[in-house]
């Protein structure tokens, strides 16, 4: 099996589907291995999926659709290229998405992130572990309720998960207020084969 693609199918209580893009923006160029977390802030998974496999496409897209039990996780690229959501100041000599970061949109809004359930951090731990299994970040994560940005060069060697909120050249601030002391938690007891959504 390719190791850069999540195994299609359902895995995890998740449905994984493949929507290959080919809008990437190239081959990492180093830095710590981070999970970056994005909110579409609106939509649904069909239209999030035509957005970004053809415009600042992520590696990856979670999102409840209504004819399923389980979420589906969608991955547009390789964990070995970059995606495209991060906006990036060209003039200051670093390459914010190509630092090492492999992206992820859930579908839903930021303001919705203080009444999620355990089960969506259940569900989290799932997706984030699987994908450890094919690109192994650490178990650590930045203060979501701390809005600070990283300076470009702490960026690009911070290693873990974090969120929009905290890249440097963007304005965003999603997902703020997620409970990452929990998702840590969860992660680092995870059963075999993951939780029962």
């Amino acid at each position: 099996m390719n190791n850069s693609w999540l195994q299609e199918g359902h895995h995890w209580d998740l449905h994984v589907e493949h929507v290959r893009s080919n809008n990437d923006a190239g081959r990492f160029t180093g830095g710590g291995k981070k999970f970056l977390l994005h909110t579409t802030e609106g939509g649904s998974v069909d239209s999030n999926t035509v957005l970004l496999a053809h415009r600042n496409t992520p590696q990856l897209l979670l999102g409840k659709e209504p004819s399923r039990v389980h979420w589906t996780l969608i991955q547009f690229l390789p964990f070995t290229l970059a995606g495209k959501t991060l906006q990036n100041d060209v003039g200051d000599g670093y390459q914010t998405n190509r630092a090492n970061v492999v992206q992820m949109e859930i579908v839903g809004a930021t303001s919705e992130i203080p009444s999620w359930t355990d089960n969506m951090y259940e569900r989290l731990a799932n997706v984030l572990t699987l994908v450890r299994h094919r690109f192994e970040f650490p178990l650590i994560a930045r203060d979501f309720s701390n809005p600070r940005r990283m300076p470009d060069a702490e960026f690009v060697q911070y290693a873990g998960i974090l969120g929009h909120v905290h890249a440097p050249d963007n304005d965003h601030t999603d997902p703020e207020r997620l409970r990452e002391g929990f998702l840590l938690d969860l992660m680092r007891n995870i059963p075999e084969g993951g939780y029962n959504l």
